[in-house]
């Protein structure tokens, strides 16, 4: 419940990447397509840096210098640098997340993958789970109808538009909340399985058992 919340699945839910309410405030490098130049890490440092595993520049901080920001997207040999919502972003850091990249090297010697459309891949993953929130919506409500039980607190959770509205601010605060925590699960995970510590056993000889 709270995945499905932090993500923006819920049965009123409208698709991010199909809401152009919300401001595109946030940044994002799709790293499929970064290139390592640094040119972003130089123009604006204090948003952008270069990451030790792959090569690849990624935003670190959304608080940046804006006039800095737009100079670096406007100077992106590959257009890499796009401005996203803060609910865009954090789907497309969860979908970063779970894909396997190689080094920006091996990417332009022609021995990584194929292209990877990372926006494409985000949107169908929240258009599939926005499905199965709306069956399971719609399976509650059967249930209940069939049994004639009193909804509890729980099966309304997410209210009737009518009952229950949150204020844009709250909304963007939320969003942006999501998005910072994408960014610090990614992190982690990565860290998880890349850096995982090896441990060897000592030698017979090494314990005294002849």
């Amino acid at each position: 419940m709270v995945y499905d919340e932090i993500h923006g699945y819920a049965v009123t839910a409208t698709n991010p990447f199909l809401d152009d309410s919300s401001p595109k405030d946030h940044v994002f490098v799709d790293e499929f397509a970064c290139i390592g130049c640094k040119n972003c890490a130089n123009v604006a440092p204090d948003i952008f840096k270069i990451e030790e595993d792959f090569g690849r520049a990624r935003a670190c901080n959304q608080r940046g210098n804006p006039d800095l920001l737009q100079q670096a997207v406007e100077t992106c040999p590959v257009d890499c640098i796009y401005q996203t919502s803060a609910a865009q972003l954090s789907l497309l850091e969860d979908e970063m997340r779970r894909v396997e990249r190689v080094n920006v090297a091996l990417m332009l010697s022609g021995m990584g993958s194929g292209a990877v459309d990372v926006f494409r891949m985000a949107r169908s993953r929240w258009e599939k789970r926005q499905a199965k929130v709306l069956n399971q919506a719609r399976s509650r409500m059967m249930k209940r109808k069939s049994t004639d039980e009193t909804p509890s607190y729980w099966d309304n959770l997410w209210g009737k538009d009518t009952q229950y509205q949150k204020s844009e601010e709250e909304v963007q605060e939320r969003a942006q909340r999501a998005a910072a925590a994408a960014r610090r699960w990614r992190e982690y995970s990565r860290k998880g399985v890349d850096k995982r510590p090896t441990f060897k056993l000592p030698d017979s000889s090494s314990r005294g058992d002849n």
